[in-house]
């Protein structure tokens, strides 16, 4: 299955998971597309002072990859910065959050399994 650029969705999300500000949201592979592999599988922008809120993954994991920009994210109740070429997973129970400080946009792909 391809899914061209032009077909794909972007929204933009009003306080994702009860951050600030939005979430600019491109589904790359739309759930019901994923051979019921995907909750979600997205490149998100994240505008200067945004955020994601805090939230759990259980039964499911979220992993991510940093394409530009600068981010802030909680991993173990701890805030690390991470940059283009970094990745991190969230998963078992654990919660993470997500923050742009810097001065410009933040895109990362985000990938939440079943």
């Amino acid at each position: 299955m391809i899914n061209r650029k032009q077909q794909q969705k972007t929204e933009r999300v009003e306080h994702l998971r009860g951050g600030e500000g939005s979430v600019l949201r491109r589904t790359l592979i739309a759930p019901e597309d994923s051979c019921g592999k995907f909750r979600m599988c997205a490149k998100m922008t994240l505008e200067p002072g945004c955020t994601i809120g805090e939230h759990t993954h259980m039964p499911d994991a979220e992993f991510c990859y940093l394409l530009e920009g600068e981010l802030v994210i909680a991993d173990g109740g701890t805030e690390h910065t991470v940059h283009p070429g970094d990745a991190w997973m969230c998963g078992g129970g654990a919660g993470h959050y997500t923050k742009n400080c810097s001065e410009h946009n933040a895109v990362f792909l985000a990938i939440v399994t079943e």
